[in-house]
């Protein structure tokens, strides 16, 4: 077993705080990043930074549209008995109401009627 390396403590905090990250990658995307890196004069985590900051709007963006799609799958929404303008069922007490209102009259899935 060969002998640990001494580290001031400075480094092993410095360390701590920003650990190492290692990943293996095509030669074409290396060739390319080098290319980038000597360009642009930037580090490679300054590219990581950068294209970490594009990627996470477009994360965003796809969450939105797809919670906007599952929205409009799943919402349910009843007109109101006192304007008739349409109210969407939100909150847990509504939905509670919704399904006590059903099952004290009588609503069912359509094959369970006809048996």
């Amino acid at each position: 077993m060969g002998k640990k390396r001494h580290q001031p403590p400075a480094k092993i905090k410095y360390n701590q705080t920003h650990p190492t990250v290692s990943i293996r990658v095509s030669r074409d995307l290396y060739d390319r990043l080098k290319e980038l890196r000597l360009k642009s004069g930037k580090t490679l985590g300054d590219i990581l930074r950068e294209a970490l900051g594009k990627q996470a709007p477009t994360v965003k963006q796809a969450f939105d549209r797809g919670y906007k799609v599952a929205s409009e799958k799943f919402k349910v929404i009843y007109s109101c008995s006192k304007c008739g303008k349409p109210l969407e069922v939100t909150t847990p007490d509504e939905k509670k109401n919704i399904a006590q209102y059903m099952k004290e009259h009588g609503w069912s899935h359509s094959e369970c009627l006809n048996k």
